[in-house]
């Protein structure tokens, strides 16, 4: 198993003074809890950016014809919301949030089995983000597929649909690597005396 810097007993994790200062602190760290916190300000943020984006669409939808935006712009705004919602928020929100901070409480570890590839999980989260914004800032147009990148039409399409995708993959390598950090840390690392079946409903479901 890898090795975490341990937070002494008697500091808080918000408030303790690791190697690094400030934001360096954060984004460096290891601790499960401050991940987790991590994953949340970043898939809040991710959050807005979506909700924005489903308002439009909805505002375009208020009355027949044209109203902010064309159909292809519609259907890139879209594309764009769906990747968001679901490849950012539906799919990592539980384990990437919750699963993280309350794991290794619940079963009585110190903190996952790899800290490190959890970390690297979260830098895979925002590197996803990062290709899916820049599918949308760079290139032919926006990706107009819909979230779902159907074929034929996401072959044909001249949009700049591959940042995009790429950044669906990424996202779920993100999603993997959670995954398999919490199966070896409830299978490795649970508390003595703490069986399968003695286990919290939540790391089942986990």
């Amino acid at each position: 198993m890898q090795t975490a810097t341990p937070i002494p007993h008697d500091v808080n994790y918000l408030d303790y003074k690791g190697k690094y200062k400030g934001i360096f602190g954060w984004i460096f760290s290891t601790d499960h809890k401050r991940i987790g916190l991590l994953y949340m300000y970043s898939m809040l943020t991710m959050f807005v950016v979506g909700v924005a984006l489903g308002l439009a669409m909805k505002l375009e939808l208020i009355a027949p014809g044209k109203t902010i935006m064309d159909p292809q712009t519609y259907n890139a705004v879209f594309t764009v919301h769906g990747v968001i919602m679901i490849f950012m928020i539906v799919i990592p929100g539980l384990p990437a949030v919750f699963g993280n901070f309350m794991l290794p409480i619940m079963i009585g570890a110190k903190d996952v089995a790899f800290p490190k590839i959890n970390l690297l999980s979260w830098y895979f989260y925002v590197l996803g983000a990062l290709l899916v914004i820049a599918s949308v800032l760079f290139g032919n147009g926006t990706p107009d597929t819909g979230w779902t990148f159907y074929a034929p039409y996401s072959f044909k399409s001249g949009t700049n649909l591959l940042p995009a995708i790429f950044g669906a993959f990424v996202l779920g390598f993100s999603s993997i690597l959670t995954g398999l950090n919490f199966i070896v840390t409830i299978h490795r690392m649970r508390a003595p005396g703490m069986g399968w079946f003695k286990m919290p409903l939540f790391p089942w479901s986990l």
